[in-house]
């Protein structure tokens, strides 16, 4: 789509002046270390106020990162795969350009999470059960498991309320719920009562899971292309910083900053197999996303039959493969 772009080849670097683009960029809460490292220590992006500057906007999911791509409010944003896919079916004008972190056997994957008295997926029949969002990804995963391991249908054989993953671990001590999604650093937390266990996790249904991936404004990027070749660098640089474990200490810090989430729990599992998995130079699985689309649209989450490669900037950055 936008193959023909400087991007692929400008420059990088310079010396700030009045002229150097700002970056509206959304992020969030959580597993965006490469977001988190870039606020607390921007020496880790040697482009970073010379080539582009960055004005953080925080969001409370992705969601409301796509809308303010789609509504021209940001020029860059932490999106899911599914919520990309939903402003794309809708016209938003987005482009891809990194991946965040993605789910597989290998390392954490979210768990759906039941009392240890509860076996089997049927035993949540009449039941209420949490979602982080209806229509969120989890949401169209867990409907699709409970449906396909016990004929369970949503709003007829239990009951869902929306609860943000913030408030999970409360939720479902104090009885509100008895299952839910929970990503890290919120399964560490029900994990240590002792009183919780998986019922299934997100791969059990599709693996690998691709959760977060950076996305641009196409207008943005046709706009600015250097400066979002720059920014695009720095991203793929802070990506191998974080994935450095000489810099662990480090990036922990930046994400209990970012957080507001102990340090001590954060080492529990941060960066290790208890963690997501983090792709080498926050590399886009192409076939993986792909899959994910093919799979939400089958399930009826947008109309659209997308193509992953048509959404596509700087392929230097993207595996293409499945792995």
């Amino acid at each position: 789509m936008l193959a023909g772009l400087t991007l692929l080849v400008a420059a990088c670097g310079g010396d700030a002046d009045e002229g150097t683009p700002t970056i509206r960029m959304g992020w969030g809460i959580p597993a965006e270390e490469i977001k988190y490292v870039m606020q607390a220590n921007p020496g880790t992006a040697p482009n970073l106020g010379t080539c582009y500057k960055i004005e953080w906007r925080q969001f409370a999911g992705t969601a409301p990162g796509v809308q303010g791509l789609a509504a021209g409010t940001l020029d860059g944003a932490t999106v899911g795969g599914l919520s990309a896919a939903n402003g794309l079916d809708k016209g938003a004008d987005i482009v891809l350009t990194g991946e965040f972190i993605e789910e597989r056997r290998s390392h954490f994957s979210t768990a759906y999470m039941v009392p240890k008295a509860i076996r089997t997926p049927g035993e949540l029949a009449g039941k209420t059960l949490s979602t982080v969002a209806v229509s969120a990804s989890t949401d169209y995963v867990q409907d699709y498991y409970l449906k396909a391991k016990a004929g369970l249908e949503p709003n007829k054989d239990y009951k869902k309320v929306e609860v943000p993953f913030g408030q999970a671990v409360e939720g479902m001590e104090a009885g509100r719920f008895v299952f839910g999604p929970f990503p890290q650093p919120f399964y560490s937390q029900i994990t240590a009562t002792g009183r919780y266990r998986p019922m299934f996790r997100i791969v059990d249904v599709i693996d690998p899971f691709v959760q977060l991936l950076q996305g641009f404004r196409g207008e943005y990027v046709k706009d600015n292309p250097r400066a979002v070749k720059c920014f695009m660098d720095d991203f793929a640089a802070v990506a191998k910083y974080v994935n450095d474990p000489a810099n662990r200490d480090a990036v922990i810090a930046a994400s209990s900053k970012a957080t507001k989430m102990p340090p001590d729990l954060l080492k529990k599992y941060l960066l290790t197999k208890d963690d997501f998995y983090r792709p080498p130079g926050a590399a886009i699985n192409v076939a993986a996303v792909q899959r994910q689309w093919d799979f939400f649209h089958e399930q009826g989450a947008f109309g659209k039959s997308l193509k992953v490669k048509d959404h596509l900037v700087d392929v230097s950055i993207t595996d293409g493969s499945g792995g």
